[in-house]
């Protein structure tokens, strides 16, 4: 890299003051790894700060030559002679310490010989060993048995082969990287201007971006901006010019053929892991080991394990695609869409099958999805299908249906149901013995269905079973049923936007339609889901006995077929019921059970379902910083009513409620007012809505939300979304009670305000069973007047009696025993006074 040196100006100077800041910082670390490519300046930035820091420096300069131990120690022992002799004299006669022995003189004579003080040891060009024997003896002899006061700083093109995992843990090691070194827009722009270059500020972003403020192309710049006026003409083509010429003469010119085709693959790519690489060089280790030689432009970072390749070196070997056949290009684009597939990066796999026209590929990828595409993966893959040929939806199996669940799972329903009306067309024109149409019908008709029973939210027309029934009819082995019934229930199982009285039955009407048709072609194919929406119905109408008798006979039915997502929701229904009867032993129950399906591989959403029932678990208990991390985010956008990120959506209005975080609640129910919602949710929402309006004393939009709640919930008799709010909906419904609120009945209303009320005392309880569970014992602190009472109560004195002695109403005495009870979480008085007794308040 001789020719690079002449363009050195200033610039890698003009960034000093920061640099020098940031080494005085790394040198209190006994190891600094300063590792960028060529032209970062590297060197020039220690040599600047060596100048400042003025302390005693020894500077090593490394070479290929160094890899010869003998030639190593010869280059050691005369740098170590030049600060000091006696040490280097002494070590001379040791030879190169290539045994254990030799080893521990050395460290002997270190200690002996050299003195403590501040000293810098700069090993430049570190890059260049390979040589096992030499770097051992560096890292046992001089890093990891520093003299105190010592610091080695590595110059370093690509990721020292050391063992640095002992420092990096005792925070021994200050890394200095690439990043680091860059100009940043700032430093940029004071550059240009100490040159008197005024360039325009989105010329200086291009700069930026086109060098990465790389300072060896950003000094060809400067020097080319002083002879014309515009970066975007003649400045930016003589700037690449200039690096393109040099990485051909320096580089490329010297390179084997087979490394510059390897490159040109290379420049394909976007993902450089070292297994990658390691896959497309087929293990070939001769070729790895000379693109390794090219450390001035690619180098393998071990922090990472990736290989970094100069962006600008990667745009040199981009122009020179023309050197590979389409077949080596070909190979490149399946061998990275395969890893990219194994590795999780879905949307680079898909972009690399796509490029090669490899559609059954892409199905494959979308069929390893869970079973609802995430919506920035369906809105990438939509684009794709759109962009298919013609020919590719009559040859490939599932990618029309593919193509049709891509906008499904983005909620563009309607457009999804008008690619599937159309494709059933196209298919329907095949010949009768085609086996093809038969299995693209059949998963197409499977995906109608979903399409429809999604759309009853809004159109209330429940023929969702028609297309289940036309999918069993095509149904042919040996399609395999679990890539094309991916079935996922929705938060609700009853999945109606209409308060009409009657429409959850209408709904259930087809669901038992559609498993009726289910169990006359499939063993076991959605048991126990009709039970469920029955349960689920009554529950919300708040017979708690008739909906654990249909759960429970959902759960017994879905056990036996292996139908989780029906498990999940059956589970979850029966954590609800048991709060709601205040039976803790019965919830943790079924929480108990729903955890034990994680380990079932089968069930695709078995931790994110989990993940629900906990944090609805341990929202009832009030212990928030239980729930999972990922409920307490904001608010996930919308995709649709029935979408997971809903399911989620409808825990964190409860931990917002209950973490009086209103001002995120009422955005997402005010965006939920604006589109389609399942009946049951929404009467959630505006439950929780009034309520979080009455604690902010606005009591005239609380009354008129608890209206519009009220609406959507009598025509079926719902009440449980009003009674799951207990103390709060118990506030509320007094409230509501005492002021006579218009078109809610004061029948309504106080039934309401009954039940919430239970619930809330029966939350108490649930609260101090999982606490004396979990041997969790809060401070509990009573006012004054609460112990003065709570001393009565023990000493055997009546409310009537308490009353008269203390001089206060009968009420207040009652509310202040209400209180005392639920602070310590007491049943009735005799618990009271036990607990009071224990805890050492009476």
């Amino acid at each position: 890299m001789e020719n690079m040196q002449k363009y050195k100006s200033n610039a890698f100077h003009f960034k000093r003051t920061r640099l020098n800041q940031l080494f005085f910082e790394a040198v209190k670390h006994p190891l600094v790894v300063v590792c960028a490519g060529a032209g970062y300046g590297k060197t020039s930035a220690v040599n600047d700060f060596t100048e400042e820091y003025k302390t005693t420096e020894v500077w090593v300069q490394l070479s290929e030559r160094d890899n010869v131990s003998a030639r190593f120690w010869e280059n050691f022992l005369h740098t170590a002679a030049q600060i000091n002799a006696p040490f280097a004299d002494a070590i001379a006669k040791i030879g190169f310490p290539d045994t254990n022995g030799k080893k521990n003189q050395y460290l002997s004579f270190s200690q002996e010989l050299i003195t403590m003080k501040q000293r810098l040891i700069i090993l430049d060009n570190f890059h260049y060993l390979e040589n096992p024997s030499v770097i051992c003896f560096l890292e046992e002899c001089l890093f990891f048995s520093m003299p105190p006061g010592t610091t080695v700083i590595l110059l370093s093109r690509s990721t020292p082969k050391i063992k640095t995992a002992g420092l990096i843990s005792k925070g021994l090691i200050f890394n200095i990287s690439e990043n680091n070194l860059r100009f940043t827009e700032n430093e940029l722009a004071g550059y240009f201007r100490s040159l008197n270059i005024t360039p325009r500020p989105e010329h200086l972003r291009e700069i930026m971006l086109d060098t990465g403020g790389w300072c060896f192309a950003i000094n060809l710049i400067a020097r080319s901006y002083q002879k014309a006026p515009y970066y975007k003409g003649y400045v930016r083509k003589a700037m690449k010019a200039n690096i393109f010429q040099l990485m051909e003469r320096e580089i490329w010119e010297n390179i084997s053929k087979r490394l510059q085709r390897f490159l040109v693959r290379l420049s394909l790519i976007e993902h450089l892991s070292v297994d990658f690489i390691a896959l497309l060089a087929e293990n070939d280790k001769e070729l790895i080991a000379e693109l390794e030689k090219l450390s001035a432009y690619v180098r393998r970072d071990n922090y990472i394990n990736a290989y970094l390749i100069h962006p600008l070196f990667l745009e040199f070997i981009a122009e020179k695609q023309d050197i590979i056949s389409k077949k080596q290009r070909r190979k490149t684009y399946a061998i990275a869409g395969h890893w990219c597939s194994k590795h999780g990066f879905l949307i680079d796999a898909l972009s690399y099958y796509e490029k090669i026209g490899d559609y059954d590929s892409i199905v494959s990828v979308l069929l390893l999805l869970p079973q609802q595409i995430p919506r920035d993966i369906a809105n990438y893959a939509s684009i794709i299908l759109d962009r298919a040929p013609e020919q590719a939806f009559n040859t490939v199996y599932y990618l029309a249906t593919m193509h049709l669940s891509t906008y499904m799972y983005q909620g563009l329903l309607e457009k999804s149901f008008s690619l599937a009306k159309y494709y059933e067309a196209k298919f329907l024109k095949l010949p009768d013995d085609s086996h093809f149409k038969n299995q693209a019908l059949s998963v197409l008709y499977n995906r109608c269905g979903y399409i429809r029973a999604l759309m009853c939210i809004t159109d209330n027309q429940y023929d969702f079973d028609i297309y289940f029934e036309k999918f069993c009819k095509h149904f042919l082995p040996p399609l395999n049923l679990d890539k094309v019934y991916n079935h996922c229930p929705g938060p609700w199982i009853i999945a109606i936007g209409s308060a009409k009285k009657g429409e959850p039955e209408k709904y259930i009407e087809s669901l038992s339609r559609t498993n009726s048709i289910a169990a006359e072609y499939f063993d076991g194919l959605r048991t126990g889901e009709e039970e469920l929406a029955r349960g689920e119905l009554k529950f919300y109408q708040g017979d708690l006995y008739q909906a654990e008798t249909y759960v429970m006979r959902a759960l017994e039915q879905a056990r036996k077929n292996n139908q989780f997502e029906v498990i999940h929701r059956a589970l979850l229904y029966m954590l609800r019921i048991s709060f709601t009867q205040g039976n803790y032993t019965k919830a943790e129950q079924a929480l108990r059970e729903t955890k034990s399906y994680l380990n079932e591989e089968r069930y695709i959403n078995r931790y994110i379902n989990y993940d629900i029932s906990l944090a609805w678990y341990y929202c009832v208990l009030c212990q928030p910083e239980n729930i999972p991390d990922w409920l307490k985010e904001n608010f996930s956008p919308y995709g649709h009513a029935a979408f997971t990120e809903n399911f989620g959506n409808q825990v964190k209005a409860r931990l917002c409620l209950m973490s009086r975080n209103y001002p995120p609640l009422l955005s997402y129910i005010h965006e939920m007012k604006t589109r389609e919602s399942f009946l049951f949710g929404k009467i959630e929402m505006l439950a929780i809505e009034a309520c979080v309006h009455y604690k902010m004393k606005d009591k005239k939009l609380a009354f008129a939300t608890l209206q519009e709640a009220y609406r959507s919930a009598a025509p079926n008799g719902i009440v449980i979304p009003f009674i799951e709010l207990g103390k709060d909906m118990r506030t509320l419904s007094s409230s509501a009670l005492k002021e006579s609120v218009r078109n809610i009945p004061k029948e309504w209303l106080g039934n309401i305000n009954l039940k919430s009320a239970s619930y809330a005392k029966r939350q108490i309880h649930l609260i101090a069973e999982y606490k004396r569970e979990n041997l969790i014992y809060d401070s509990i602190t009573l006012s004054v007047r609460e112990n003065e009472i709570l001393a009565d109560l023990s000493h055997g004195l009546s409310r009537s009696e308490i009353a008269a002695g203390r001089g206060f109403s009968i009420n207040t005495v009652k509310a202040v025993i209400n209180n005392i009870y639920m602070k310590l979480g007491a049943e009735n008085l005799a618990d009271a006074i036990r607990i009071a007794s224990e805890r050492k308040i009476v």
